[in-house]
């Protein structure tokens, strides 16, 4: 390839290589868009970084994909999953009725909002001092699993994961939520991770997409 002056992915805009393909996420929008086969003419790297070849250049600029400028430290790459988080069976105790409270409220905030509004406003706690222990992870977890049943507001992976994250923030945890795709058949999914560690899903699962967007 033949690179051009260095450019970026625009603001809102995500991009993953699967094969030769390249998937998009566009936030604003809350849509994914594939460029089958495109992977000849487009190199991605870390915090957005995208080399193109002149073939594609100037069509992904007019499409508001890429813009000219220096890669984006804020965004991150997600650790490769590797292992899942054990959580112990309880009952309905006082910790799953304050997380059945909690998860209550996070759930009516997330219709209330939009795709980009909720992605740039999920709570993530950057809490100081040992990072944060398998056991803590799991007592949250534990607590949350134990509320589900009685929750009046249940709802798919994005909700769930935007609820998990906001009552392992009010618990002082920073977890990362990670968007995957695949292709042929085209899906996405996402959860939340705590570095290499899958909190609300499991290894085998999340191992079938590659991330493309972590907050």
């Amino acid at each position: 390839m033949d690179p051009l002056p260095d450019h970026v992915c625009a603001p809102g805009i995500h991009m993953v290589r699967i094969d030769e393909d390249i998937v998009i996420l566009a936030v604003i929008h809350d849509r994914y868009a594939a460029l089958v086969g495109a992977a000849d003419h487009l190199v991605l790297g870390p915090g957005g970084a995208v080399r193109v070849t002149d073939a594609v250049q100037a069509d992904l600029i007019a499409a508001g994909l890429i813009r000219e400028g220096a890669p984006d430290p804020a965004r991150r790459s997600a650790a490769v999953a590797r292992h899942d988080l054990v959580v112990p069976s309880a009952g309905f105790t006082p910790n799953a009725l304050r997380a059945a409270a909690a998860l209550t409220a996070s759930a009516l905030r997330f219709r209330r909002l939009s795709f980009a509004q909720m992605i740039a406003t999920s709570p993530r706690a950057d809490a100081p001092g040992p990072p944060v222990s398998i056991q803590d992870l799991a007592r949250v977890m534990s607590a949350a699993r134990a509320a589900w049943p009685w929750m009046p507001l249940d709802g798919a992976c994005l909700q769930r994961a935007f609820q998990l994250r906001a009552l392992y923030a009010r618990h002082g945890f920073a977890v990362d939520w990670v968007f995957g795709v695949r292709t042929w058949p085209f899906a996405a999914h996402c959860w939340l991770q705590s570095g290499d560690r899958v909190l609300n899903d499991t290894l085998d699962r999340v191992g079938r997409y590659t991330p493309i967007m972590v907050v």
